[in-house]
């Protein structure tokens, strides 16, 4: 068990590290949070890049237009 969580650390590391840069986020910060705690730090990476977009282009920008 140990064995599989050790190879897959990095793995994981470098998966959040692309999409750290993709979405504009401090990619070494996000990239570490991904080794040390793996998939489980998925949900917090998606609100931290959905805050990420409604700060930046505000609170009035609608998503979806009707």
């Amino acid at each position: 068990m140990i064995l599989i969580l050790t190879l897959a650390a990095p793995l994981f590391g470098g998966l959040f590290y692309v999409a750290a840069l993709q979405s504009a986020l401090p990619p070494r910060r996000w990239a570490l949070l991904g080794c040390l705690f793996g998939p489980a730090v998925f949900p917090l990476f998606m609100a931290k890049r959905r805050w990420s977009l409604v700060c930046a282009r505000g609170m009035a920008y609608c998503v979806l237009r009707a």
